[in-house]
């Protein structure tokens, strides 16, 4: 059976939600707002390209277009360190995946899925639909 071909705005979604459980915080959570700023400023994670080319196991050209193309809408940012690139996502991705995340899902359901089969779902999946299910 032939490999399906994913949107690369499948591979947003993906990226952003790595980003975002990086921080071990619930984007849901009351409040956010308000504390955003400190928990963004006190963040302490490393998630590398290269993670993110794992996460969404796509090339260099599709991680490099998704990428580029999330950090010109200021979702992320990018930070290029000696050997690494680094990847953070920005309050305004985080509020941005907050607003759409459900949305997202269910307009993706089935390449998410088909993404994660045999891994498994992630918990963002699920708590995006706060304990509806897929």
């Amino acid at each position: 059976m032939p490999h399906a071909y994913k949107s690369y705005k499948v591979y947003r979604v993906i990226v952003l939600n790595l980003l975002a459980r990086a921080l071990g915080i619930s984007i849901y959570q009351e409040g956010l707002e308000e504390k955003l700023d400190r928990i963004l400023a006190n963040a302490d994670y490393r998630i590398t390209k290269s993670d993110i080319r794992h996460e969404i196991r796509s090339n260099h050209k599709m991680t490099e277009k998704v990428l580029r193309e999330l950090e010109s809408e200021g979702l992320i940012e990018i930070i290029r360190e000696e050997r690494t690139t680094l990847v953070r996502i920005t309050k305004k991705g985080i509020l941005h995946l907050r607003k759409w995340n459900r949305f997202y899902v269910d307009l993706y359901r089935e390449q998410l899925e088909d993404h994660y089969r045999y891994v498994g779902l992630p918990d963002w999946l699920m708590e995006a639909h706060r304990g509806e299910g897929l």
